[in-house]
């Protein structure tokens, strides 16, 4: 029997039928897979997943609710190939799927405006990538809007990175030598998008 979902360390592993001897499967980005999946997980489970996206990152709460929530999600897995998940990834992923979705939220993001940033100086796993993931997000809102509309794995999501230009520099702790993972950075830029998103006046649609 194929299991759906499985959770080891913290990842999901999404569980497809086996393919018929000659079949070759066709290449699919991993985030194009994880962005389907949160899409269809946030519609059934909305409220669910604003719970997870309002923890603390790298939390045991954060990691619980992952897991809750994401275990057993059968209508979602589009009988796709296994792929791992971790929290982040999880979290990064349901962040788009409400920021695309919630019509106030996408209002609220469109009127936020940059901010005076202060270098972080965390420079330790995901804290330090959600650190720097808020100051761009603080630096320049519109390119962080922008990057999370771009195509996974493309030559604009490249582009779209980029165009922070030096708050890719002005974000980075003192000293400390980072080599860019734009599929990490853009999920933690999703998260930091939507915490600024719904922390503003219009806020967003909890309906939604």
């Amino acid at each position: 029997m194929v299991r759906a979902l499985a959770l080891a360390s913290f990842s999901v592993l999404l569980a497809a039928p086996a393919l018929a001897a000659q079949e070759k499967p066709a290449f699919i980005p991993k985030q194009e897979v994880l962005a389907d999946f949160a899409a269809c997980v946030f519609k059934a489970n909305p409220e669910r997943t604003r719970a997870l996206l309002a923890t603390e990152i790298d939390s045991s709460d954060e990691r619980s609710l992952a897991t809750s929530l994401m275990v057993s999600q059968t209508q979602c897995t589009g009988g796709r190939a296994f792929v791992s998940m971790n929290t982040g990834e999880a979290r990064g992923a349901l962040a788009e799927a409400v920021l695309k979705s919630d019509a106030s939220l996408v209002q609220s993001v469109q009127l936020l405006e940059p901010e005076a940033i202060t270098r972080p100086t965390e420079t330790v796993g995901r804290k330090f990538v959600m650190a720097y993931s808020r100051c761009l997000v603080s630096a320049a809102p519109d390119k962080a809007r922008g990057l999370i509309i771009t195509d996974h794995g493309s030559g604009e999501e490249n582009s779209a990175m980029m165009a922070f230009g030096e708050a890719l520099k002005d974000c980075m702790p003192l000293g400390f030598a980072y080599n860019i993972n734009i599929r990490d950075v853009r999920n933690h830029v999703a998260a930091a998008l939507y915490d600024r998103a719904m922390a503003s006046p219009v806020g967003g649609d909890l309906n939604a």
